[in-house]
């Protein structure tokens, strides 16, 4: 099964991310990955309690607790090759987009896996490929039930939102045992993560409760009232003039599933302060979508597709990243972390200076 996905598509698709998340939006780790690391150290001996919103999404912190890690360049390191796995399984999985499957690495979603290593988006843009794939593959099975529940236990608002608009898209028979395999892992993985948090003495807000802080819901909605045209931008980059084309040639039926799918995800980004982050992520389901339609319309004369794919591509690399966290940013707003560039010739000498000396 895996010698079989490796085609020339797979290898382009890996080589074009490489080169847009290493060169083009360039790599950098959180401004907390520090604190991040220190807190996966004592994870399970904490005894105070503790109160990052992070923790809400354990993975990585278990994993650099479960490895033992002890330093924090090698818990950069671990972050930085958890984000390429899920690279790698991403391209992998895109077989069944074909020839266009390139077009979905055009979107917002690959500048937030390059600025933010050290969260676990990447998992949730995998999670998310495999089940639209499964259900475009007409496969509404039990296996949609595992990968939601990973889906919840890796970030449960998003895996909430990405449930109700995944139904919107995509379902159109098979309801109840869509609902049957995504509600019921997303009640049983919110459960299991509530249990977990109070293992690990975890008293600070929850996802749900920030929303409430003072300023907080004001404030994500000013970000994307005054940066509306720059949000949107964020999410889809060059993926836009595909969706807009595909919402003027289509019947209105089909595009309004599109623009209801769309309203849904910014009324869900409006109430948190990882504005473009959150919504790059949401949107991979609609981003999807928009391609396969693409890929299946026999309306699409050959020379308007390779037109579109042009502009969507080129004005992906062309046009700088406007991304909505906090500001505008054009380029990542992880300044403070240890720089990915500099770690990697210090390990490089550092194994091989015995060899070089």
């Amino acid at each position: 099964m895996f010698v079989k996905k490796i085609n020339t598509n797979f290898l382009f698709n890996y080589l074009f991310i490489q080169v847009l998340v290493h060169i083009v939006y360039r790599v950098t780790f959180l401004d907390q990955v520090e604190e991040h690391f220190n807190i996966s150290k004592n994870l399970f001996s904490e005894t105070g309690s503790l109160t990052q919103f992070f923790i809400e999404s354990p993975l990585l912190l278990i994993l650099g607790n479960v490895l033992n890690i002890e330093t924090l360049d090698r818990y950069l390191i671990i972050t930085y090759l958890f984000a390429q796995i899920f690279i790698l399984l991403i391209c992998l999985e895109l077989d069944f987009l074909g020839d266009y499957s390139s077009l979905f690495l055009i979107s917002g979603w690959v500048v937030t896996i390059s600025w933010f290593v050290g969260y676990v988006d990447i998992l949730s843009v995998y999670i998310l490929v495999l089940i639209c794939k499964r259900i475009l593959l007409n496969n509404v099975d039990k296996t949609l039930f595992f990968l939601f529940l990973i889906l919840t236990l890796n970030h449960y608002a998003i895996s909430l939102f990405s449930i109700i608009t995944i139904w919107v898209l995509y379902i159109h028979k098979n309801v109840k045992n869509y609902f049957m395999f995504s509600i019921t892992p997303f009640i049983f993985g919110f459960f299991i993560m509530n249990r977990f948090l109070n293992y690990i003495n975890f008293s600070g807000r929850s996802r749900i409760r920030f929303i409430f802080n003072d300023g907080v819901l004001q404030s994500s909605v000013n970000f994307i009232s005054n940066n509306f045209l720059e949000y949107l931008w964020s999410g889809f980059l060059g993926l836009i003039f595909l969706f807009l084309y595909l919402l003027f040639i289509k019947p209105w039926k089909q595009s309004r599933q599109y623009l209801i799918s769309l309203l849904i995800m910014i009324t869900a980004t409006s109430l948190g302060l990882d504005t473009s982050r959150i919504f790059s992520i949401l949107l991979v389901p609609l981003s999807i979508k928009v391609i396969y339609d693409f890929k299946n319309n026999e309306t699409i004369q050959t020379i308007n597709s390779k037109v579109l794919i042009f502009i969507s591509t080129i004005s992906t690399l062309f046009f700088q990243e406007r991304y909505v966290y906090g500001k505008v940013n054009l380029e990542s707003p992880n300044t403070q972390s240890k720089d990915f560039y500099e770690l990697v010739p210090q390990i490089v000498n550092s194994i091989f200076s015995n060899i070089w000396s």
